[in-house]
Order: C-alpha cells, then structure tokens, then sequence
C-alpha cells in the first residue's frame, strides 16, 4: 500500500508538472511569484501551481520561484500543492491581456498525518532565501552569504566571498579580519571540523585554497555560544562545500583573466621544472634525504660535493606572460535506493596565473630629524609570481527520513614560484644595495570528515557527530637571497655579490577531532518549549618544523663577483670548489621545534522559546587545553620545553525578542579566550625578506581573555529582504599583537602582551528588492561597519595608547545585482572600500618625537563589474571586470611632531604599487 501510494503521488506531480510545458503561442496575461514555508520562509522547489480547469501549470524551481505566461484572460481559481504542505487554493484571480500578476504564496505545514507515505528531502543552505532564514532563526548573532550570491559574482576563492559579508576585511588576499580584529582572533571551521594552519609564521586558515564554485554556505557567527569553540573573538567561519546533487548533472568551466601590466608583459622568473605546473614543484628542490646533520663537522671537500649536488638552476627565465588559465569539471548525481536516498558531487580544479609588480615603492625610515624624514632604507621593488593552485572535492551524502551521514573530503594543492628584484639605498651603511630573493612555496591542505545526524525521535530528541581529519603541509625549499654593493671605490661601477644564503623549511601539521551533540526538546505547553543541548568536543594538534640556513663562502679568484641580476655566471659548476664558492652551514638547533596541543571540551546549554515571542539561550562551556613544545632558545645552546595546562569555563547568553514575525531584538554576551600559537611561543628566528627583519617568538606571552556583548536590530520586509543593525563591545585582558624593535643594524619582530584593549562598534547590513522602484530583477545590498579600537599599556610605558594593529576604523559593501532567469541575464556591480589600519606596529622612544611610528594600509576604493548570458539550457557565458578602478595600494606613516607649542604631521610613504584591473571571461557547460 506504501509504496502504491508514493508511486500514485509521484504520477500526480508528473501530470502536474507537465502542464507547464503547455503555452498558448499569442501573448495574453501571465502570473508568478515566489513560493516559501510560512514559517522558515525557505523556497519550496517542487511546488506545484495549477490554473484549476485550465492547462495551464507549472514548477517551482530551486529559489521557489514560478511563472506562467500565456494565459488566456479570464478568472481562475488557482491551486498550489506540496508533499506535506497544506493545499492553497486562490480563488476569483482575473488574468487580463498583456499584464503580469504577481503572487507570492506561503505554505504551512500539513497537520494531518500522511500515513504510509515517507518523505525524504535534504534541507538545501545554498540559496539566498535559506541562508538569510537560517541567519533569522539563529540565536547567535551571525551573518552568511549563499551559493546562490557567490554565483552572482566574480569571486573566484573563499577570500574574495568573505569580502561581501558584514563586519568582514580580508589581508594579503588571504586572511580574515572580523569586526576589525585580526586573523589570530578568528576561528575556521571546514565542514564542521578543525582546520590547522599552513602559514609557518601566524595562526591564520588561508582562504585563497578553497574556490569559490566549490562553496554551498559560509556562515560567520559573531557571538558566543556553548555550542562553539571558546577560541574566538571577531567571529566563527563556518565554511559547508557542497554535498548535494540537485540533480544528474555533468558541468566544466573554463575562464581566463587578462591583468593590466602583467598580462603580455615581461616576466622573469627562475628556470623551473614540469611539476611546477601543477603545483609539485617542491620536490624537485628539496634536500636530498642523504644530507649532512651539520656540514660544520664534515670535511671540505664532502661540503662541496653537497654545494654541487644542491647547486641547483641558476638561470633566469624571461618571457611573457600569458593571460591566467582556469578550469573546472564537477560531477553530481543521485541515487535512489529502497529506503535511502545517496547523493555524490565530484570535482576538480585547476589554475594558473601570473602577477608583476613593477616599480613598487619600498622604504623604511629613522627617527624624524633636523626638519626631514630620515630613510633607513629606500628601494624600488620588481617582483614577479606566478601561481598554480590544482585541488578536488569528492563529497558523498546518504539519507533517509530519520538518519544522514556525510563523508566529506577537500584537497588543494598550492605552489607559487616568485623572483624580487630590490634596487636602492641603505641608509646606515651609506652604500647603494641591490637584493634578489627566489623561492618556491608550495601549501598543501586536505580535509575529511566523517559525519552523523539521527532523529532519535520525531521532533524530541536527535544526536549528531563528526570525526574530522586535516593536514596542512608548507614546504619551502631552496629560497635563494643575494645582497650585491655598489663597488664605488674601484675603477668598475657595477654591482658585486657581497653575500648569498640559501634557505630550507618544511611544516607539517596533523589534526585530528571528534565531537558528539545531543538534543532533546521539551514541549511544556502551547506557549513554552525547551531543547537541552550537551555535547563533547577533543582535539588534537601536532605540528613538526624543521628550518636549514646555508650561506655561501666565497674564496679565492679566478671567477668574477660582478653580475647585473644574473648569477648562473658566478655559481656555475666549475666555480664551485674548497678554494672558491661553497656552502657553510648556519643551522642552528633553534631552527627546528616539535609542538602539539590537546583541547578537551563540554559543553550544556538550553533554548527557552516562550510562545513565538521571546528566544533565549544560555550555554556553559569548559575547556581543557594542553599546549607542548620542545626546541631551544635562540642561543641553540638552551632546551626550551613549554608544558602549559589550563582549565577554562565560558558563559554564554543569548536573547532574541520577536516585536511581530518581521522584527526582531537580539542581545547577546559570551567570553573568550585569545591562545598563543606555536610560532608565536616557539623562539625561532625567521628572516623574512618581504619587511626586511627577523621575526622570532616569545615563551612569555600568555593567554588573552575577552568579554563580548552584542545588541541588534533585525527586519525582514519580505522573503529575501533584511535591514539589520547592531551595537557591539569588546573588552580584552592581556590582548597578543606583533610588534617590532630595533635590532643591531635592523629591527626584529616578536609578539607581546599589552595591558588591556577595548573594540566597540556599529554593523549596518541592508538586502532589499528594488521592485517598488519598478526594477523587479534589481537588488540592491550594502553592509557597513564603523569600529573603534584602543590599546592600552601600563602607565609608564614608552608604548602609547593607539588602535589594534589589523583594525580598520570602518568598511563598506555595496552593490546591485540583475536577475532575469527567462531571459538568462545576470549583471552586478560592487564596490568595496575599508579604512586605513594599522599593519606594522611602530618603535616608540622616550620622546614621541622620535618614533618610529605605525605603517598603516591606506583606504582603496574597489569596484568590481560581472554580467553573464545564459544560452539554451547548457551554456553560459560570465564576463567582468575585478577592481576597474585599479588604485595603487599604499603603507604610510604618521608622525606627529611638536615644535614649541606648535603640532604638525608628518607623511612617510612606506610602500605603494598598483595591483592591475583583470578582466575576466569564462563559460560553463551544464548537461
């Protein structure tokens, strides 16, 4: 009788359905509109809409929208059905010649019980309707942006998605900064589980691995709950890849960018190899596994002989750069078994795309004297990239009525290959210099995760779980840095090599996690209902960096150290010997370290709903953190073996008063912690070349406590329309920022603990249809922040009170979209601009007069263009233009300097460089 049933339904929908492909050839009138549950106001795709005693009907599609056209004038009575949704029924619609009526149509859930038939669907999160339901019905405050929006745009990775979500900046085109607060205060999920760090020197998850086509949802929570981890502060990036085929379906994409003064311009980079095409290139430049502990106690002649086998290319390959290559092939289908329902979507990417920087501005400066700014050094940087990034995704999804699993895995490969070419003066040796740096990176990243859910008992109680497993792999082999002098005080004024190192390092972090999450729902009464939540959550994290420094010796004559930019003369072959050139060894035990750390957590907390009216959700968290690391100072002569145990409890609040089912109060307050990283502990001392300095760690920074509250007001005029605006205040204890000191010749980064810091700020987020202005297909977006930040260090101290390094004082989105689905057009404009913040910390001195002061990125106005063209079924077509306006990027300093009683500032211009307009063309193929 079941399965009769399901099949006398599913021949319903058919002949349902089918109507939609009956039209009348000569224009009459034409109904649509969006169909939605009354109560999530998610799109119901399926729903059927039938012109009663008429054959004129239809489907609705993915977003819930549907639309008849052709009707012939008259008055109908409309039906609307869907599987366990009560039947709507519209009656005395007049349908007049030439004019289209729009009806939006909500439906409420079926109260009697279809005995016998089992419906099985998978909540879709990939629509603009489902995330913005989802964001409403949150009790934490929170943000997200949906498949369905990144679709709409040219974002092409995860960076440039979290770029149109409120409160959200991103740096080095790689790293978040949530509410201001840099990337150590965030926290990033994959798929419900743990992501590690692939970047040897920060705490950070590096968003440009993860395209954008493989995105369903990213969700960013700003507030605290017990159910997340405690190790936030700006905000919770929850990141879903997709897992659900919609349907049988095959696509491919390729695209190709053209980046003004790159594009078809010259490049020069090092010779490579084949593997560099793919992203592999590392191996090819590794040591070999046969090399020598220490070449300081190994005879001469053995060091040369590893000089030779390492040598390596030297020659530099000069070309033009073609336009940047991009491709793409995915897979999705569907299976229907007896009971279950199995989904799989596969994919595969690849790109390759080149970046020059010409004439980049590059200086550093001394202490402000006699009436001028006073360079420390003051260079032109050429510097030359090209990157390939190759990754897969291959996500299976099985589900029934009342259990899912998912197993879920994401790889991408990442390698870069890159060659600057420094020219200018140093101002404390008084002698014109030339740098040349050559390195190949490559990052690799991989997660899995193997995850439950289980409706224990129908709207009671449902348990879920997930076991994850990542890998994150950063492996820079053979960085070749070379410091030339102009020999002025002899008779050839050319440049000659005064020093070459070369450099190896390789990080290698493992994670593992598991977590359970309970839920069971008590109905009181009409008016009340509860759901108590428990979970448990552990982690566990190991890392392993291993670093070896080289430095050339060079001997004798009989070779020349002369060279413009070209060294495969002087570190030929047959100049290598024990009387000429080779390498000595400047390892140090300091440049190695083992860590890792074991988090522990549990967690209860309750929902107390009272009637539809009032929301709230008060959770505790406990977590147990274990943080090991062995190494030595940075004498390499003193063991250095950190075993810190702690135990910490997190309160959270979360309130949400319902004013009618539009509007609504949010109130919210949680505490943090802020957690030293390995490298920010671990005292190893990496030159890096980009800042010209040392950046090392400290054993002595502790922990970072924080208080956050949040107060919001949120509107929703409409299915797909929000108007949201929100307060919030943060107050740290003992905030970790990297700041730098004078050094010998030079400066030194470390990170350091300041007294105390407050951030407190407003969020304006606005999506809103524009068909009151007669634009149907127009929408219109924009989210705002304005943000204040202070940090403040004990009365006494040379540093003075200022904002928090990565703080931008306010960010705006902003932008249209077009969406004409019968005609296959789409179209939108962004802008995006953020205000000037800290990215360097200065050196304060005694007198403020003499400080080095903070280099801050400069506002830059960013606007970006995108149309497509869908043709038939199965192709479309995109165009667009990334950053059309192309303004530079600029660092400065401001320094104020007090002359009598007199106050005037100061400009010192740190870097500036234009990063080129791309435009971009692409077509996919869906079938």
């Amino acid at each position: 009788m079941k399965k009769e049933l399901k099949r006398i339904i599913h021949c319903i929908l058919y002949i349902l359905i089918s109507y939609s492909s009956i039209a009348v050839n000569i224009e009459r009138g034409s109904v649509n509109g969006v169909i939605t549950d009354k109560k999530t106001k998610e799109p119901l795709m399926g729903a059927t809409v039938q012109l009663d005693n008429s054959p004129y009907g239809t489907a609705a599609n993915l977003n819930g929208e549907y639309s008849i056209d052709n009707i012939k004038p008259g008055v109908y009575t409309i039906t609307v059905r869907y599987i366990s949704y009560k039947t709507v029924t519209l009656n005395n619609i007049k349908i007049e010649k030439g004019k289209k009526i729009l009806l939006d149509i909500e439906m409420e859930d079926a109260s009697l019980d279809l005995q016998g038939v089992v419906v099985m669907a998978q909540r879709r999160l990939n629509t603009d309707l489902s995330v913005l339901n989802t964001v409403k019905n949150s009790l934490p405050v929170m943000s997200g942006i949906s498949h369905q929006q990144i679709s709409k745009t040219q974002d092409s990775d995860a960076s440039e998605v979290l770029r149109r979500i409120p409160g959200i900046t991103i740096v080095d085109d790689r790293f978040v900064i949530i509410r201001g607060l840099a990337q150590r205060y965030n926290n990033v999920w994959l798929n419900n589980a743990t992501t590690p760090s692939s970047e040897a020197d920060s705490r950070a998850f590096s968003f440009d691995v993860l395209p954008s086509s493989l995105i369903d949802n990213m969700m960013v929570y700003k507030s605290m709950s017990a159910e997340f981890p405690a190790d936030f502060t700006g905000g919770f990036v929850s990141i879903l890849t997709q897992n659900t085929a919609v349907d049988n379906q095959v696509s491919f994409q390729y695209g190709t960018s053209f980046i003004t003064g790159t594009t078809f311009s010259n490049i020069r980079l090092l010779d490579g190899y084949k593997c560099d095409y793919i992203g592999f290139g590392a191996g090819k430049r590794s040591l070999p596994t046969n090399t020598p502990s220490d070449l300081r106690v190994i005879p001469i002649q053995d060091a040369v002989d590893f000089t030779k086998k390492i040598n390596g290319k030297w020659g530099i390959n000069s070309f033009t750069a073609i336009p940047d290559q991009k491709f793409s092939f995915s897979l999705q289908h569907k299976f229907e078994l007896e009971n279950w329902k199995l989904s799989n979507i596969s994919a595969v990417n690849y790109s390759t795309g080149y970046n020059a920087y010409n004439n980049m501005q590059n200086n550093r400066y001394q202490s402000y004297r006699d009436g001028a700014s006073q360079y420390d050094n003051k260079y032109i940087d050429n510097v030359y990239k090209n990157t390939t990034k190759l990754g897969a995704l291959f996500n299976w999804l099985l589900f029934s009525d009342k259990n899912k699993f998912e197993f879920r895995n994401f790889f991408n490969q990442r390698g870069t290959t890159a060659l600057t070419q420094r020219e200018g003066h140093d101002y404390y040796s008084d002698i014109a210099v030339r740098y040349w740096e050559s390195f190949y990176t490559a990052r690799t990243t991989y997660s899995s995760q193997l995850s439950g859910e289980h409706k224990l008992k129908e709207d009671i109680n449902k348990m879920a779980w997930v076991i994850g497993y990542a890998y994150a792999g950063y492996n820079e082999p053979d960085r070749r840095v070379i410091n030339s002098k102009l020999n002025e005080n002899r008779e050839i004024d050319r440049y000659y090599v005064d020093d070459a190192k070369k450099y190896y390092q390789k990080l290698h972090d493992n994670s593992f996690s598991l977590s359970a999450n309970y839920e069971h729902r008590f109905n009181a009464s009409e008016y009340f209902s509860s759901i108590l939540k428990a979970g448990i959550y552990g982690e566990y994290k190991g890392r392993k960096f291993n670093a070896r420094q080289f430095q050339y010796n060079l001997l004798g004559d009989g070779y020349s150290r002369y060279t413009d930019w070209d060294y495969s003369n002087l570190f030929d072959e047959n100049n290598i010997g024990k009387d000429r050139i080779y390498l000595i060894d400047k390892t140090e035990k300091c440049d190695s370290y083992t860590s890792d750390n074991l988090l522990g957590a549990a967690y209860v907390s309750a929902d107390f709903n009272y009637s539809d009216k009032l929301n709230t959700n008060i959770g505790i968290r406990a977590e147990y953190y274990n943080l090991k690391i062995d190494g030595y100072s940075t004498d390499g002569l003193t063991p250095v073996n950190i075993d810190q145990k702690n135990m910490d409890i997190f309160p959270s609040v979360n309130i949400a008063y319902h004013l009618t089912d539009k509007n609504l109060f949010r109130v919210a307050y949680g505490r943090s912690v802020n957690r030293p990283e390995f490298r920010e502990i671990v005292p190893y001392v990496y030159y890096n070349f980009d800042v010209f300095a040392n950046i090392s760690g400290n054993i002595d920074l502790k922990k970072a406590y924080i208080n956050n509250y949040d107060l919001r007001y949120e509107f929703y005029p409409t299915a797909g329309e929000t108007v949201s605006f929100g307060l919030f205040y943060k107050d740290f204890k003992n905030p970790i920022e990297q700041t730098y000191h004078e050094a010998g010749s030079g400066v030194q980064y470390t990170y350091h603990n300041a007294d105390r810091a407050v951030c407190y700020g407003i969020e304006l987020d606005i999506k809103k249809n524009l068909s009151f202005l007669g634009m149907k297909d127009f929408n219109f977006i924009f989210n705002g922040a304005y943000i204040y930040s202070r940090i403040y260090f004990p009365e006494g101290a040379f540093e003075r009170n200022r904002p928090m390094q990565g703080q931008s004082p306010y960010l705006i989105n902003t932008g249209m979209f077009y969406q004409n689905d019968k005609a296959g057009w789409s179209a939108s404009i962004l802008y995006n601009v953020i205000g000037k913040r800290i990215e360097t910390v200065g050196i304060p001195k005694q007198n403020p007069n003499d400080d080095i002061p903070d280099v801050y990125e400069m506002p830059r106005n960013m606007l970006d263009f995108s149309i497509s063209k869908k043709i038939g079924k199965y192709v479309e077509i995109k165009g667009g233009i990334v950053d059309l306006l192309n303004t530079k990027v600029v660092y400065k300093q401001f320094l104020k300097i007090t002359e009598g009683e007199s106050t005037h500032t100061v400009e010192q211009l740190v870097k500036s460089y234009r990063p080129g307009m791309q435009i971009n063309l692409g077509v996919s193929v869906k079938f």
